[in-house]
């Protein structure tokens, strides 16, 4: 039998990770189609809906339909993945780095050339797919257990080849998780990084870097990269939890901090949970986030409460900063500079990162 059935396997197991993704978070196919500009001629619930089962079906088609009606399948196959693989083309085209939530919200990876390579990849597994279908008149499931000695080392150094390179890439990929001694790990961590800056008796300059990739979800459910949200005006992420007395002391004085910061800078409280938004008592004036289990949290680190300051630049412009008194003082100094009236007004955004920079530099 032909080794080509790695092909049609390959495919099965992606349309059905896919659609089980999917299907169990129809809100991730939406929030797709509206990353990806889609939404304007899409009809957004119903493929929300249909989507996962037409992955699933059609994976059940290719496994287990033989002849020339197993070979449609196949050919249905095709035409899905080079729909998918044109929608990301046209992205990466476009500049459009939002999430394309191919495997449902846990896949929040922005969409880039390695997400058209992958998309390559799978059109060309579905092409295989349709050739093996063909070649044989079996299906996927039957071409599987009349492989030969030769075909078992086939799928037995292919599983081996994929096990190695995804565990490798989940080794490299799992964040530190918090524990019980937290506390203790930062406070090592913040002498350590004092300890490297005054190395040598010199200061180390606050360097500023790129905000990280990454999504959070508005209160509709709905979700945002990051770097398009700071793009068009300065922001402040505040990481809270309603049960915490900490968190409860700042949010006691975040109206009058956005008061003092608008319309230069704007303050986004975060949670984990959409339930937790009506505990934290924010006026209409907040537009507050959702942070799902703080999966983007451990870019900057763990910690709550925890701020930090994006530029309209595309860098982060301070922070992170910890604890209910570090970030009181991270927004006095902030609301201090940004009270100065500006040298001139069309410089505005320009000098609101500047003055977030600047206190960068002095928490640092």
């Amino acid at each position: 039998m032909t080794p080509l059935v790695l092909c049609s396997l390959t495919v099965v197991a992606v349309l059905v990770i896919s659609g089980i993704a999917k299907a169990k978070e129809p809100q991730s196919t939406a929030t797709a189609l509206v990353n990806l500009k889609l939404d304007s001629w899409l009809p957004l619930k119903f493929i929300a809906k249909t989507l996962p089962w037409v992955e699933l079906f059609l994976a059940a088609w290719i496994l287990v339909v033989p002849g020339p009606i197993g070979a449609l399948g196949a050919f249905v196959a095709v035409i899905l993945f080079a729909v998918y693989w044109v929608v990301i083309a046209r992205a990466v085209v476009t500049g459009n780095t939002a999430s394309c939530q191919c495997f449902g919200s846990s896949s929040q990876a922005p969409i880039s050339v390695f997400t058209l390579g992958r998309n390559t990849a799978l059109f060309g597994a579905a092409m295989g797919a349709l050739v093996g279908a063909v070649q044989t008149g079996n299906s996927a499931l039957v071409q599987f257990f009349s492989l030969n000695s030769e075909g078992w080392l086939w799928i037995f150094s292919a599983v081996v080849l994929s096990s190695t390179l995804w565990f490798i890439y989940r080794s490299e990929t799992v964040p530190a998780s918090p524990t019980v001694g937290r506390s203790d790990s930062l406070e090592d961590s913040s002498a350590l990084e004092s300890y490297l800056q005054e190395y040598d008796g010199v200061e180390a300059e606050y360097v500023r870097l790129p905000i990280p990739f990454g999504t959070l979800e508005n209160s509709d459910g709905f979700q945002v990269n990051v770097r398009e949200f700071a793009s068009s005006q300065a922001r402040i992420l505040l990481w809270v939890s309603p049960g915490c007395g900490p968190c409860q002391g700042l949010l006691e004085q975040i109206d009058d901090w956005q008061e003092q910061l608008l319309p230069l800078v704007k303050i986004h409280p975060i949670v984990s949970e959409h339930d937790l938004i009506p505990y934290l008592g924010l006026s209409d004036t907040f537009e507050p986030l959702v942070d799902p289990q703080h999966q983007f949290q451990p870019a900057f680190g763990w910690g709550s409460p925890m701020a930090v300051a994006l530029g309209a630049d595309g860098l982060v412009a301070g922070g992170p900063v910890r604890g209910q008194q570090d970030i009181e003082q991270f927004f006095a100094d902030i609301i201090a500079q940004l009270t100065e009236p500006a040298e001139e007004e069309d410089e505005a955004v320009s000098a609101t990162d500047d003055v977030l920079e600047s206190v960068a530099d002095k928490d640092s």
